[in-house]
């Protein structure tokens, strides 16, 4: 059905539609043995993928070899449930077909799921093939029950480049960041590859060469991009919810600098690519419906002025005291008691905005939680576990001696 589909959108027999395409495929053998919805939903897909094909490739999307079988989804109306079974509808054509050729008299098809099943929870029903089996998935809307999670504390977080995400908890004193330049070289690997194969492709382009092969090659890295972007992401978001729930934090204030990506900036084009790429706002959005679960309050809230104000002084965070010559090279902050690290800094600064002002939250030596290790017996890096968890071998790791991000303690009596 796949390849009849792209031969019709490849000659333009049919229009990028997939109800046309459904009416010209109606008499089809495998069509007619799907359930109509379900037929419906592969050739919506087929026309997405077709669609998507055109913005990395001036090619026609050629068929792919056949698979003997493919994902069927059942909709609403292909499924309904029956305390722990569900039926499954059938077309009359291959009820017909079962019935004179295999003597088969099916009207709908039953699974036994021995779990008792809620109908209107779930969404749709998926039969996946996996090589001599078949896998069924359950998609279905969670209802989010906020467990009574007594916190009291509130956790400021500072997204920033090299230093992902600098972490203070109010009252507590030692404050966490969260590595950031694993995923820049990362990036930078993978970027300076994409360069090259955006070169060679203008190259053929320019002496009317075909370059199909080049672009495919592209897709391909780019979707090991978002695929690192995605996981480095969801297990930022499950580190910084261990820490709420470890510091028993009732609210997480993020700031906002990485909503704003998309305006103009001073920076050279690989940092500003580079700063645009990394997934400040995925974290912040798995983060939010993860710690609503958990009755964690989490919103953004303004940066303005907060890095350039010493938060050791009971002023506040405004323009008229805003001295941004006190951030010296290294990402550190020149205050009044010595120097500290820029971003956990403005992370103080983020808890006075929210009329939070001590002189012990985030003052001691921070501690740097890695994503990316690299192990002693491979020069590879490997990345953190699922879960993100922090445990003292993979997630925190105190630092061995003064770095330059990290400035010395400050102890305020």
């Amino acid at each position: 059905m796949e390849s009849r589909a792209l031969f019709l959108l490849n000659k333009k027999e049919a229009k990028l539609n997939f109800y046309d395409l459904y009416n010209r495929l109606k008499d089809s053998v495998h069509l007619r043995a799907l359930q109509s919805r379900a037929s419906q939903i592969i050739l919506d897909e087929l026309v997405r993928a077709y669609k998507n094909h055109f913005k990395e490739s001036e090619k026609f999307a050629k068929p792919k070899p056949r698979r003997k079988h493919r994902t069927v989804i059942f909709d609403k109306t292909g499924f309904k449930v029956c305390g722990s079974r569900i039926r499954l509808s059938l077309n009359r054509s291959l009820r017909k077909h079962l019935k004179e050729k295999h003597g088969i008299d099916l009207r709908f098809l039953w699974l036994e799921i021995g779990l008792p099943l809620n109908e209107k929870a779930i969404k749709n029903v998926q039969i996946a093939p996996k090589r001599d089996e078949f896998e069924l998935y359950l998609i279905y809307k969670a209802e989010i029950n906020p467990i009574d999670f007594n916190g009291s504390k509130v956790m400021t977080i500072d997204p920033c480049s090299s230093n992902f995400f600098a972490i203070v908890v109010e009252g507590v004193e030692t404050p966490y960041i969260i590595d950031g330049k694993g995923l820049k070289s990362f990036l930078r690997k993978y970027l300076k590859k994409i360069s090259k194969l955006q070169s060679l492709k203008d190259n053929l382009k320019n002496k009317d060469l075909a370059s199909h092969k080049v672009e495919r090659k592209i897709k391909k890295l780019w979707v090991k991009v978002h695929r690192l972007l995605r996981n480095f992401a969801h297990t930022v978001s499950n580190l910084v919810l261990e820490l709420a729930l470890r510091h028993n934090v009732k609210e997480i204030r993020v700031g906002d600098g990485f909503q704003n990506k998309n305006r103009e900036s001073n920076l050279n084009s690989i940092a500003e690519q580079m700063w645009h790429l990394l997934p400040h706002g995925k974290a912040f959005e798995y983060l939010k419906y993860k710690a609503e679960e958990l009755g964690i309050f989490v919103d953004t809230i303004s940066e303005d002025y907060s890095s350039g104000v010493d938060s050791l002084l009971n002023k506040a965070v405004a323009e008229e005291s805003c001295i941004p010559e006190l951030r010296v090279k290294r990402d550190l902050f020149k205050s009044v008691l010595g120097l500290i690290n820029a971003d956990v800094n403005a992370c103080r600064n983020l808890l006075k905005k929210l009329s939070i002002f001590d002189r012990i939250s985030g003052l001691a030596k921070p501690i740097r939680l890695r994503i990316f290790n690299k192990f002693k017996s491979s020069s590879a890096y490997g990345m953190g576990r699922s879960r993100g968890r922090v445990y003292q071998a993979v997630g925190i790791r105190p630092l061995q001696g003064q770095t330059p991000h990290e400035a010395p303690p400050v102890r305020v009596g």
